[in-house]
């Protein structure tokens, strides 16, 4: 008998004006209970990431991005002062960058980030999709 669940992955998007807030996005898995599985996810590119100290003030992000936590814990802000942390073993999505119009204002847009702890930062970043050049 074939189940089906979900994967509910934590996102960073904006409302089209520019202004970031934390949604999820939904996978669906498929199959039994021995091994379920998501339809073929295409991606661009993947990169591996290391870092000891990091802190970065509001920034967007550019071409929207899952990252995959593998140490150390990241806290990611929003001009709101809604924060949330991720750390190992946890998956969310990158995407609130700017249409070309919108023009970027530190704490009006996008998200902050800085390493909490003293555990080095590793990261997978899969980039899931190309903007396109405007």
């Amino acid at each position: 008998m074939a189940d089906v669940s979900l994967v509910i992955i934590p996102t960073i998007t904006n409302d089209g004006l520019g202004a970031s807030y934390f949604s999820t996005r939904e996978i669906t898995l498929n199959g039994d209970i021995s091994r379920q599985l998501s339809d073929q996810i295409e991606a661009v590119n993947f990169r591996l990431r290391r870092s000891e100290t990091y802190a970065a003030g509001f920034h967007v992000a550019g071409d929207p991005t899952l990252l995959i936590v593998l140490s150390g814990t990241m806290r990611i802000a929003l001009p709101s002062g809604d924060y949330r942390e991720f750390s190992q073993g946890d998956i969310y999505i990158a995407e609130d960058y700017l249409e070309p119009h919108i023009e970027f204002k530190a704490g009006l847009h996008g998200h902050s980030a800085h390493m909490v702890g003293d555990t080095p930062y590793h990261a997978v970043h899969l980039k899931l999709t190309r903007r396109a050049a405007s």
